[in-house]
């Protein structure tokens, strides 16, 4: 079973998606079957930033310039250099999960950091399969907030 299945038995997608968005840059495969199967909106908590959303808070692209941006401009230093960093995902607290882009996006771990904090956790693997491992147990966050089992669209 693959880790999109595994989540859609977690957390049921919407009967009919929207059409996907305009990829625009190279992103990793997962998260664009995630994307395709269930459109924008929050999983269990979890924003998922859609490249073109939009809501500027929820746009993949904006998202990638003001996430970098408070990074590096904040009073903690980043564990990993903003600019090797693309947001995917903002937690109901403000905490983001990014991808580490180092080879090919297939192989871009994920990344988590503390909003409010400098607390960074690392999953080596993607996208799907970091949503399966905290909604099923198998992974945890000290301060992620990615709860529950529904999806919720967002509203243009």
């Amino acid at each position: 079973m693959s880790a999109l299945d595994e989540l859609t038995e977690l957390v049921p997608p919407p009967d009919d998606p929207p059409p996907p968005p305009e990829w625009g840059q190279p992103l990793p495969s997962d998260y664009r079957a995630l994307v395709e199967r269930y459109g924008p909106g929050t999983i269990a908590g979890l924003a998922i930033l859609t490249p073109g959303h939009p809501n500027r808070y929820v746009d993949l692209d904006r998202q990638t310039g003001e996430q970098r941006a408070t990074l590096k401009e904040g009073d903690i230093a980043p564990a990993y250099e903003p600019d090797a960093l693309i947001p995917w995902g903002i937690d109901e607290s403000g905490n983001v999960v990014w991808w580490l882009t180092t080879g090919e996006p297939d192989a871009w771990p994920v990344i988590a950091n503390e909003a409010r904090g400098d607390e960074w956790q690392r999953f080596d693997g993607g996208a799907v399969a970091f949503l399966v491992a905290l909604l099923d147990g198998s992974a945890s966050s000290d301060f992620l907030v990615v709860e529950g089992d529904d999806f919720e669209p967002f509203e243009n």
